[in-house]
């Protein structure tokens, strides 16, 4: 039995954490004598060694499947997981990667944030990461709705890897809305994170574990807009717990989206962060390099970019212009302004953004 399925196995088990089960892994190297005997010290709910055996099954199909779907597991003790989070107290025993993934990726940074943005949020958060670009650094998110999906598409456009850690199966994507955005970090040679084997649906306890995952996987975690009781202000506080740094945004006062970031400041878990230059300088990244490369856009994106070069234009007037379809136009317009590079005001578009 090697390590993945050791690993595996024992959290199928009811009852045995990430903390217990990696104990157990180091306590009992040898997992047939372990399953096949009942510890001494076993709690009262310690599985039967026949149930040992139905659970052994279990990972080994789940293992298999994963292989077929080219997912890697890693257990907690595989070179190749990632040291960051391997040092967090809590780390899950095994994880599961779909996708490219560089172990010696060192600058990593996590942003995260609040589901419903404003827009000064999204535009915020578009400009901190093409300010962190020159750093050459991974962004790390939970591709959610709102300040999480900008943050993927920043990178995205700027040609940063990109990493998503999902609350679920790698099977499937949730929520469903972010399906294309979740092929298109594949795509780019980015790649997605879950502690959950294939089959495994979103619960509401799975979120708050999946935040432990960002903040571990990260030298920092970066919040944008968030309220006081969120996910975001969850992994700001897991980051300060694992020692990393935690970085947020100040907003205004009376909104409920500034309330968690400003709490983060005054309770002295985050440092206050204008601009991009003070995240990097806090986590001692060396000096940025001018980037000369072309952002990372498709071909419909760059027409419409093109097209709109010589000035503000109507849907029709780009269709025309691009020989691309309204409903292909629109569709690329959406994202193009999702990720802040273009505007529309009463039904015409135009420029505003990086290339601008």
């Amino acid at each position: 039995m090697n390590q993945e399925h050791y690993a595996l196995t024992l959290q199928l088990a009811h009852g045995i954490g990430p903390k217990r089960a990696r104990a157990i892994m180091e306590t009992y190297p040898d997992a047939e004598a372990l399953f096949k005997e009942t510890p001494e010290n076993a709690p009262p709910n310690w599985p039967s060694p026949s149930l040992w055996r139905e659970l052994q099954q279990e990972a080994s199909k789940t293992l298999e499947r994963h292989e077929a779907s080219n997912i890697q597991s890693l257990s907690v003790f595989h070179p190749s997981y990632p040291e960051a989070l391997r040092n967090i107290p809590d780390a899950p025993v095994i994880l599961f990667i779909k996708g490219t993934y560089c172990p010696s990726d060192a600058r990593r940074i996590a942003v995260v944030g609040t589901r419903d943005p404003t827009p000064m949020g999204m535009d915020t958060t578009r400009a901190l990461v093409e300010g962190l670009a020159p750093y050459g650094c991974t962004v790390v998110s939970g591709l959610a709705r709102g300040i999480d999906a900008q943050a993927h598409r920043s990178a995205l456009h700027l040609g940063l890897p990109t990493w998503a850690v999902l609350a679920h199966g790698l099977h499937t994507i949730h929520p469903k809305e972010n399906q294309f955005l979740a092929e298109q970090i594949l795509g780019a040679g980015g790649a997605w994170f879950s502690e959950w084997p294939m089959g495994t649906a979103p619960t509401p306890g799975a979120y708050p574990r999946r935040n432990r995952i960002i903040a571990g996987l990260t030298q920092g975690t970066l919040v944008i807009e968030a309220a006081i009781k969120s996910g975001a202000g969850i992994t700001a506080h897991l980051a300060y717990q694992y020692d990393r740094g935690v970085y947020a945004v100040p907003g205004r006062l009376q909104d409920i989206r500034s309330q968690g970031c400003l709490d983060l400041l005054r309770r002295q878990v985050a440092h206050l962060i204008l601009h991009p230059q003070h995240i990097a300088e806090d986590l001692g990244w060396s000096e940025p390099q001018k980037l000369d490369a072309i952002p990372n856009w498709p071909e419909t994106h760059q027409k419409i970019w093109n097209v709109l070069a010589e000035g503000p234009m109507r849907l029709g007037a780009i269709s025309e212009h691009t020989h691309l379809g309204p409903e292909k136009c629109l569709h690329a317009l959406a994202e193009m302004m999702w990720v802040g590079d273009i505007r529309a005001t009463h039904g015409w578009y135009a420029r505003d953004g990086p290339m601008a």
